[in-house]
């Protein structure tokens, strides 16, 4: 059976799992090693990455064409044509895009595939875009981006199109920004700023992707909604213990940094907390996000704190031992489960 890099990863990993709990034989596993291939060749990646430059290219003359508007307004001139003409006739192109995608959906590549979604949700949006400017609708963007993720997130789920879920996502924290910021009092929504916001967004992120895990239905896109909440969520925090929830950069200047450290404290208990809950359930990403802002966290307090009175020599050798310590613990724990 061939398969791609990833899935032989896991399949070797799964395999090796069901040697070690007895569910198979040493032989059996290792048939089963054996009759699966990665069919990543060379000459296959090369192609993938020419496919991404394709698709870089499409966004930019996408917005080479239609974010200048200049040129729009010739071509609307040119044609005779007013907004509502134009969000129609692109949103009619972009159903038969889609139509003719889902039709060669077997005939070309997952990449090539995500590559069709890209265009046919671009034109989904342009329609978007002349429709909300024929209605008149708010120049602040909210309403807007409230129907593209709408929009992205039905047309993600059935065609099983991994770009426009990410699209989808993005649209999403682009729509809360706009949608806090425009019903914040003094710079805060609901009593909090721009970092702590996006901390509590980043966790609803993630409940929709535990969601998504318990629901088959909607789990095609589980793990890119996952990383996406842990980015923001850890971000958030990382916002918070540097400027707590001050609303201006004003008031923030004229406290010292000490009256944010217990933010620093909470920042890094989540790190060390996502850490362990990664290595006890062998979930790599909430591991490797939780040693990552571990490590951003202690940086950034180094910097705040002890840049101008502590030796650097001192201050990385301590961290040098610390992770080292932590690397030979859980080297150590792998072996003893090993044996």
């Amino acid at each position: 059976m061939d398969v791609d890099k990833n899935e032989w990863e896991i399949l070797q990993r799964a395999i090796s799992e069901w040697e070690h709990t007895g569910l198979l034989s040493n032989d059996q596993g290792d048939k089963l090693k054996q009759s699966i291939t990665c069919k990543g060749s060379e000459r296959q990646q090369i192609a993938q990455y020419f496919f991404f430059i394709a698709l870089f290219c499409t966004l930019m003359a996408f917005g080479a064409i239609f974010l200048n508007e200049k040129l729009l307004e010739k071509i609307k001139a040119y044609f005779a044509w007013s907004d509502l003409v134009i969000a129609l006739i692109t949103a009619l192109l972009s159903a038969l895009w889609f139509w003719y995608t889902a039709k060669k959906r077997n005939q070309v590549s997952s990449i090539a595939y995500e590559i069709y979604m890209v265009l046919g949700g671009l034109a989904v949006l342009t329609s978007l875009v002349y429709f909300c400017k024929e209605a008149h609708i708010d120049k602040t963007y909210t309403a807007l981006l409230s129907l593209a993720v709408s929009i992205l997130v039905v047309i993600a789920q059935v065609f099983r199109s991994k770009a426009l879920w990410i699209g989808a996502i993005g649209a999403a924290i682009g729509w809360f920004g706009t949608f806090s910021n425009w019903l914040s009092t003094d710079n805060l929504f609901l009593g909090m700023n721009y970092p702590m916001r996006y901390t509590v967004f980043g966790l609803i992120i993630l409940l929709i992707a535990l969601l998504q895990r318990q629901v088959k239905q909607i789990s095609f896109g589980q793990r890119i909604t996952y990383i996406a909440g842990l980015i923001l969520f850890f971000s958030g925090l990382w916002g918070i213990s540097i400027f707590g929830n001050y609303n201006t950069l004003v008031g923030w200047q004229q406290v010292r940094q000490v009256h944010v450290l217990a933010y620093s404290i909470v920042f890094a208990f989540a790190s060390a907390l996502s850490f362990y809950i990664g290595v006890r359930y062998k979930d790599d990403l909430a591991r490797d996000f939780g040693v990552l802002f571990l490590l951003i966290n202690l940086y950034t307090r180094y910097f705040e704190y002890f840049w101008d009175s502590m030796n650097k020599g001192i201050f990385f050798s301590i961290l040098a031992a610390t992770f080292g310590l932590v690397g030979w613990l859980l080297e150590r724990q792998r072996k003893a489960k090993s044996e």
